[in-house]
């Protein structure tokens, strides 16, 4: 290949730490971690064909860095008296990350092979750049956990933090937790025959959530050059006020262990209420601006997550083992401000993000869009619209007519995983699968490639489903006719919401444990082979369509999925 791309990078990873003990109860703990990330990248374009042809070639210097440094002092106190046991820790943590990067490119090589630095061309070009970014947190926190005769337990803690990603006066946020539990099955007049373990357990706690990148709490401008003057470009609008997004979880749940050891889990219930949830916010374009980043309201998940572990068999050279997890969980945003209202669909007030609606009482990132109402007589595609006049609902050919629609729900009903391992006389295979069921997502990938033929189509790939579209001959199909510059048939709509329901085997293992007969008298204790395939197979609605990777229905469009991957080995312990 004559265009060339180069990268090449340096990372380093560091932790220390010191523990300090003092007067029998009291330990005092630095921890110090900081890695490095440095990434120098080049590409060249050629001068004999395509782009670089013009320029008489191009080379393009990238240089990335990327730093972190955590530091944390922690004091913890522990001791005994009879049966209370008493724990207190206090800590301080400062963390800082830097990235930098720096690129530039010139053109008119003097010579292409074996160039790739700026100075084997003459020409500068426009695109010499460069930027950084830092965000610092810092915060304080206590912890406290306390528990009588190894039968209760209470536990409290908090936190206060503070972002760079917010104005200076609104830095902090504070946080706090409080727990318990009753290992009921200790208790002398407990006895139930099957039941070896139980424990009711509660909790109340928040956490502070300050995802949504640097600078969002002021404007920010670009530095320009018109006509070689210096001037300034609007970039994007801040929100002064923006602040901590808290998070309060609270559960309730029970642990438990049945028949000697055979069964074992958990089931807890939770409710979790985000306050001041942190989101974009669209505004009208005559604006001047698209938006900006602001605590948009409130929103409650509540569900239940089941947790099992089953030994079916547990004999010497026999062993089978099951494990299931699952959550269910309903969503919904409880409050938004009355200036976050600026219109209503199907009586809930709300705004639109793209092609997600945000309001009262709804899912969050409810899918919002066109109605595909499938097609007419001659194979055009069809969406509906209200009739202003008669408040009829109706059929046009024509896109841009088509009213838009709160067309369905992204989050899942049912998410989780099992798995299964067995062990026979030396041998052992285990296999862990992952699933989801319900929840509506967009095929972007399927859309992308059921388009019509345009001017610039040579080279485009498309979805074998275009061989059933809508013809003379074909006439029932549910797929629009291919007409050259269509350009609205995929247009953002319903059409490609699919359910996003999927199972998938992420994982298959194989081993082999030597007889100790065999590896005893090399001094080695165990001795195994294995054989490991990760990420194996996932099934979805869909060839093609990979909803894994987002919870939130935005199916994969020109992403690549998690590599299969092979690996095989020797484990050795002497």
């Amino acid at each position: 290949m004559l265009n060339q791309e180069n990268r090449n990078g340096n990372t380093f990873n560091g932790n220390a730490f010191v523990d300090i003990t003092f007067l029998k109860d009291f330990k005092f703990t630095f921890n110090v971690g900081t890695t490095v990330n440095e990434i120098r990248y080049y590409t060249t374009t050629n001068p004999y064909y395509g782009f670089g042809a013009e320029q008489n070639g191009t080379v393009t210097m990238y240089h990335y860095r990327t730093t972190t440094l955590n530091l944390q002092q922690i004091l913890n106190y522990s001791h005994n008296f009879g049966k209370h046991n008493i724990s207190v820790m206090l800590g301080h943590e400062s963390y800082k990350y830097n990235y930098a990067e720096l690129s530039a490119s010139k053109k008119n090589m003097f010579s292409y092979w074996g160039n790739h630095e700026l100075n084997g061309a003459v020409i500068d070009g426009s695109s010499a750049a460069s930027y950084s970014n830092d965000y610092n947190t810092e915060g304080y926190f206590f912890r406290a956990l306390y528990d009588y005769d190894a039968k209760y337990y209470f536990s409290a803690s908090y936190r206060r933090d503070a972002s760079s990603r917010f104005h200076p006066d609104h830095w902090w946020g504070n946080f706090y937790s409080v727990g318990g539990a009753y290992l009921m099955s200790k208790e002398d007049w407990f006895d139930v025959k099957w039941i070896d373990m139980l424990k009711i357990k509660f909790s109340i706690g928040q956490q502070g959530n300050d995802n949504i990148g640097s600078y969002n709490y002021t404007d920010r401008y670009n530095i320009v050059n018109s006509n070689d003057e210096l001037s300034l470009s609007f970039n994007s609008k801040g929100k002064k006020d923006i602040t901590w997004e808290t998070n309060t979880n609270m559960n309730l749940g029970v642990e438990f262990e049945l028949l000697k050891g055979k069964l074992n889990g958990g089931v807890e219930l939770f409710y979790r209420k985000t306050t001041d949830m942190l989101n974009w916010f669209n505004v009208p374009l005559s604006l001047g601006y698209p938006g900006y980043y602001d605590n948009i309201g409130d929103m409650a998940n509540k569900g239940v997550e089941l947790e099992l572990n089953y030994i079916p068999v547990n004999k010497k050279n026999f062993t089978w083992k099951i494990n299931l997890n699952l959550t269910h969980y309903k969503n919904k945003i409880t409050y938004l401000p009355d200036e976050k209202k600026t219109t209503v669909m199907d009586g809930h007030g709300g705004y639109m993000n793209g092609s997600r609606y945000y309001g009262e009482d709804l899912p969050i990132n409810t899918w919002y869009m066109k109605r595909f109402a499938g097609l007419s007589e001659d194979g055009l595609s069809l969406w509906y619209y209200t009739d202003k006049e008669t408040n009829e609902e109706k059929t046009t050919t024509t896109y841009s007519t088509g009213d838009f629609y709160l067309c369905g729900d992204p989050n899942p009903d049912l998410y989780g995983g099992f798995g299964t391992s067995i062990t026979f006389h030396g041998f052992d295979l285990s296999t862990q699968f992952s699933y989801l069921v319900g929840g509506l997502t967009y095929d972007y990938g399927y859309a992308g490639m059921m388009g019509n033929p345009t001017a610039t189509s040579v080279g485009n790939r498309w979805h074998k489903d275009v061989l059933k579209a809508w013809s003379p001959e074909n006439p029932s199909s549910t797929i629009p006719r291919w007409h050259f510059n269509d350009l609205n048939t995929t247009g953002s709509s319903d059409r490609f919401l699919i359910d996003g329901s999927y199972l998938n085997l992420q994982n298959i293992q194989v081993g082999y444990t030597l007889p100790d007969s065999w590896t005893s008298h090399l001094k080695i204790k165990n001795l195994r082979l294995y054989f490991v395939c990760d990420n194996v197979y996932y099934w979805s609605k869909r060839k093609g369509l990979d909803p894994r990777r987002s919870i939130s229905g935005v199916g994969t469009s020109g992403k690549i999925a998690p590599f299969r991957t092979y690996s095989g080995g020797i484990s050795l312990q002497f």
